[in-house]
C-alpha cells in the first residue's frame, strides 16, 4: 500500500471520476456559498467535497474516523471565510478601473494570495483526517493555540496598520484602496484584511503536520489544496472579461443567453469547481 494513501480506501476511483465528482461537488458548494457568505458559508463547500472524497476513497473505513475527517474539512474550510475579498475582486472589474491593467493584476495576485491560503487550510486538514498519523485531542488543542498566536502576529506583521480615518493600511494590501482611488473620499471604506494571519498560522500547521508529525498526506493535499486557490484568479478572470470586454458577449445566441446570466455567481462556481477537482486529484495521487 502506498504510504500516501488513506488508509481506509481499498479501491480506488478513476483519476478522472475523483476529479469530476470532486469538481461538481466543489462548484455547487460554493456557488451555494455565495447565498451565505463568511465562514458558515464556505463550510458549505468543505462539507460537500469532504463527503464526496470520503464516498469515493473511505470505503469500509470506520465511520467514526470518516465522520471526523469529513468535519476537518469542513471546520477549514470555514477558516478562510474570514477573508474579505469582495473589494480584491473589485479592483479587477469595477467600472472606474476597467482599463487599469496595474490594478487588475494586483487584484489577481491578491485573489491567488487569499485564494490559496484558503484552500490550503481544507487541504491540510482533510489530510490530517484522512491520513494514517493519529492525533490526541491535547495535541489538536496544542496545534490551536500554536495557530492562533502565529495567526495574530502575522496579521500584525503583514495587515496592519488598518486605519481609514487616517488613510493608513497596510504595506500590502489588495482592497480598496487610495492608491488606486486618490480622489476618494470616506465613502471608500476599506476592509480589514488577515490573510497575512492566516498564512502564518497554515505554514505553521503545515510544518508541525508535515515535518513534525510526518503526515505524508496532509504535508501533500496542503500543497494541493494551496494549487486550488488557483480557482480565484481563475474564475475571476471570466468575470472580469465580461467586465471589459462586454461586447464579445453580444450578438448571436448570446442575446438569448444573457439575461440567465449571472456573472457572478459563473466566478463562485468556477472557484469551487477549480478548488474541488485539485483536492481530488491529490488524493488520487
Amino acid at each position: 500500500m502506498n504510504p500516501e494513501t488513506p488508509p481506509a480506501a481499498n479501491r480506488e476511483p478513476a483519476c478522472w471520476q475523483a476529479v469530476l465528482l470532486t469538481s461538481l461537488a466543489g462548484g455547487m458548494g460554493w456557488g451555494i456559498r455565495g447565498q451565505y457568505g463568511h465562514e458558515t458559508g464556505a463550510m458549505i463547500a468543505g462539507a460537500l467535497v469532504g463527503t464526496t472524497l470520503l464516498l469515493l476513497f473511505g470505503k469500509g473505513a470506520d465511520p467514526l474516523r470518516a465522520m471526523r475527517a469529513a468535519a476537518f474539512a469542513t471546520i477549514a474550510m470555514g477558516i478562510g471565510g474570514s477573508m474579505t475579498y469582495g473589494q480584491t475582486i473589485g479592483l479587477t472589474q469595477d467600472r472606474d478601473l476597467i482599463g487599469n491593467w496595474a490594478a487588475w493584476r494586483w487584484g489577481m495576485l491578491g485573489l491567488g494570495i487569499k485564494g490559496a491560503a484558503w484552500i490550503g487550510f481544507a487541504g491540510l486538514f482533510l489530510g490530517m483526517g484522512l491520513g494514517g498519523v493519529r492525533y490526541s485531542w491535547r495535541a489538536i488543542a496544542g496545534l490551536m493555540l500554536g495557530m492562533g498566536a502565529l495567526y495574530l502576529g502575522g496579521v500584525w506583521l503583514l495587515n496592519s496598520p488598518h486605519d481609514p480615518a487616517q488613510r493608513l493600511l497596510p504595506r500590502i494590501y489588495f482592497s480598496a484602496s487610495w492608491d488606486w482611488r486618490p480622489a476618494a473620499g470616506p465613502e471608500l471604506r476599506p476592509r480589514p484584511e488577515v490573510w497575512g494571519g492566516l498564512w502564518c498560522a497554515l505554514l505553521g500547521a503545515w510544518l508541525w503536520a508535515g515535518v513534525i508529525r510526518r503526515d505524508v498526506l496532509a504535508r501533500r493535499l496542503a500543497r494541493w489544496g494551496m494549487l486550488g486557490g488557483l480557482g480565484f484568479p481563475l474564475g475571476q478572470g471570466l468575470q472580469s472579461w465580461h467586465a471589459w470586454q462586454p461586447e464579445v458577449f453580444r450578438g448571436g445566441w448570446w442575446d438569448a443567453l444573457a439575461p440567465h446570466v449571472n456573472w457572478w455567481n459563473a466566478m463562485e462556481t468556477s472557484f469551487g469547481a477549480v478548488m474541488g477537482a485539485c483536492l481530488g486529484a491529490g488524493v488520487w495521487l
